[in-house]
């Protein structure tokens, strides 16, 4: 009786933790919907301070830092995101964050690992057919 109390009590806690979660991941998600990138990023923020983040967070965090074009905070977190992801689309973006702050090799070598998951998109056709007229001369 006494294991089924403890049981019962750690399945409402993780229930009230998971409601709570939801309940601050929405807030910021609604407010990334309604593009208020800033405040999203303040409401995905907290979700990190507080430990709660996952690869979800991570992506939103860096999309918003993306859209209001602050590449090394934006890239940053696609790093973070693509430990336990690997979306083709965030790869690809990550990429440009990594060109656009300057880190050239880097974001060849993720261009040709978003190029090998979508071989037939045409960004992945236009970075090969650049990187071969590159290498001609």
């Amino acid at each position: 009786m006494k294991n089924y109390r403890i049981l019962l009590l750690i399945t409402l806690m993780s229930g009230f933790y998971l409601t709570a979660q939801n309940k601050d991941t929405k807030k910021a998600d609604k407010q990334f919907a309604q593009y208020e990138f800033v405040k999203a990023i303040e409401s995905y923020n907290k979700l990190v301070d507080k430990g709660e983040a996952d690869a979800y967070v991570y992506a939103q965090l860096a999309e918003s830092y993306y859209n209001i074009f602050n590449t090394e905070a934006a890239e940053r977190w696609y790093a973070k995101a693509l430990e336990t992801s690997d979306k083709p689309e965030m790869v690809y973006k990550y990429s440009q964050m990594l060109k656009a702050n300057g880190k050239y090799e880097a974001s060849n070598a993720q261009m040709e690992r978003f190029a090998s998951m979508r071989p037939s998109d045409h960004r992945a056709a236009a970075f090969r057919k650049t990187l071969i007229t590159f290498l001609k001369y």
